[in-house]
């Protein structure tokens, strides 16, 4: 029954996909509605880890095994009801019930059926927030039962625990199905996490919500038509689009709508963010390590000083300059400042382009990266925010390398089916309105790197919020010295510490 279902479903889904890229083949000047739903399956990049392309057919390597029914439990995130930018990033990234003719739900549903059916193993899903789930862990790894055969865990939350001696090192388990060097899986994070080939922590293709909270910079395009604005893709693509750029141009968009000469949220603005959140994407952004690898593939404190101060202060620039609005209490206020009309630009996660916010939007709008530091540095960058999803392998679990083979197919089918569903359905296809948004999303996406100095957070004192977040958020540069000089005293032991616990078998 269930296999007929997933037969089903799967003919469903290209029959819709059909439908849609007969739409997107219509007319060019074709209805809002129509252009949305949109889809080419044609579209490559230059990047062989891009997702522009509909299918993907490389097959993983691992062989035929069969679990005799065994149940796999899984232990992850439930997704947040309170929070507007964080609600959908963990919106049914392992587990979905039932199909319900939703392409990317569906999607996750049949990659589950194929895991379950190839591996002939039954996946059960218990879902619990951060603190539930270290407590919960906790327990059973002090009394050695073996109840979760993988954790799914935020990034910093679950590399804090790995350090800690909870999860198995995947690299030394004497049958490990896990091919860290397929494109399903993120080379740069476990290049930058890992030590001494020690892995513990995993992310990729599985890890929807890593791709859900990359910080991306989205403006107005009926606000940039009437003010002149000029093509913004182009000068993405000139490589112009800097912190200074984005600064300047939003500089003289203020207008006191409602005329009290006071800065509210009832004037327009030309820039708003969530300060809190939205500042660490900007390490990456500039192109800034926290910490690097030595030759000896030990992590050492790299910061340089003077380029962060100097990114700081254009962060500072950007954030209270006349144009934005700086009277932030939450992430909230942003999000229904840019909703509304009332705000050119906003900083914030890729996942909020699912938010029914965002969605109920009357006014277009176009997604670019985060602005480069200067017009000297090569590439865009950005970084997913510290919260995303990670999958371990707990000690306790007595066999491990059945819980490896089923995150490799997991993952690689994540990547042939999943992936491209979210790509090119659901964000290029219904919320994406125009084809240089989508070609800036496959930009964004492939350009994406992870700080080791921020991941480790509970090693590092905390270092890139008292560098940035807090600095931000008090409008004080001053601080970045005086946190600087503080966390300079004590990062030579801090930075030991991790690599004692990173090296450790």
């Amino acid at each position: 029954m269930k296999l007929t279902l997933r037969i089903l479903s799967s003919m469903l889904l290209f029959v819709f996909l059909l439908s849609v890229i007969a739409c997107s083949s219509g007319d060019s000047d074709s209805n809002k509605d129509k252009e949305n739903t949109s889809v080419t399956t044609e579209q490559k990049t230059e990047n062989p880890n891009g997702i522009a392309t509909l299918y993907r057919d490389l097959e993983d390597s691992v062989p035929a095994l069969n679990f005799e029914g065994e149940t796999i439990r899984f232990l992850t995130l439930v997704k947040d009801e309170t929070s507007t930018s964080l609600r959908y990033v963990y919106d049914n990234e392992l587990w979905v019930d039932e199909l319900t003719s939703d392409p990317l739900s569906d999607s996750i549903y049949n990659r589950n059926m194929y895991a379950m059916e190839r591996l002939n193993c039954k996946i059960v899903s218990e879902q619990a927030d951060a603190s539930d789930i270290k407590q919960l862990l906790e327990k059973t790894h002090f009394a050695d039962e073996d109840v979760y055969q993988v954790v799914g865990f935020t990034v910093a939350g679950a590399l804090d625990l790995a350090l800690g001696g909870y999860f198995r090192n995947i690299n030394a388990l004497e049958n490990n199905y896990i091919d860290f060097d397929a494109p399903w899986w993120s080379r740069q994070f476990l290049d930058e996490v890992s030590a001494n080939d020690n892995i513990y922590v995993l992310a990729g293709s599985l890890s929807l919500s890593m791709t859900r909270s990359i910080h991306a910079t989205f403006f107005n395009k009926r606000i940039a038509e009437e003010q002149k604005v000029e093509n913004l893709y182009d000068v993405v693509n000139d490589g112009r689009w800097t912190i200074d750029y984005q600064t300047q141009l939003v500089s003289d968009m203020y207008r006191d709508v409602n005329g009290d000469d006071v800065r509210d949220k009832e004037d327009e603005y030309g820039f708003c963010s969530p300060k809190y959140w939205s500042t660490d994407a900007y390490f990456s952004a500039f192109d800034i390590d926290i910490l690097s690898k030595n030759d000896d593939g030990e992590f050492e404190f790299t910061l340089n000083e003077e380029k962060a101060y100097d990114g700081l202060s254009k962060i500072l620039a950007l954030c209270y300059g006349k144009g934005s609005f700086s009277d932030i209490a939450g992430t909230s206020d942003a999000d229904d400042l840019f909703v509304s009309g009332n705000a050119f630009m906003i900083t914030q996660k890729l996942a909020c382009a699912e938010a029914q916010i965002f969605r109920n939007m009357r006014d277009d709008y176009g997604i670019l990266p985060m602005p480069k530091y200067d017009e000297k540095q090569s590439e865009y960058y950005s970084m997913p925010f510290e919260v995303f999803q990670t999958y371990s392998v707990p000690k306790t679990n007595t066999n491990p390398e059945k819980a490896t083979a089923l995150l490799e197919v997991l993952c690689a089918e994540s990547w042939r089916k999943v992936m491209p569903i979210y790509s090119e359905v659901v964000l290029k296809g219904k919320y994406l309105s125009d084809p240089q948004s989508r070609t800036m999303f496959d930009m964004i996406v492939s350009n994406t790197r992870v700080d080791a100095g921020l991941v480790y957070v509970a090693h590092t004192s905390e270092i890139g919020a008292f560098l940035y977040r807090y600095p931000v958020e008090n409008n004080k540069i001053t601080e970045f010295t005086k946190n600087l000089a503080s966390k300079n005293r004590i990062m030579k032991m801090c930075i030991k510490n991790l690599n004692e616990l990173a090296f450790k078998e």
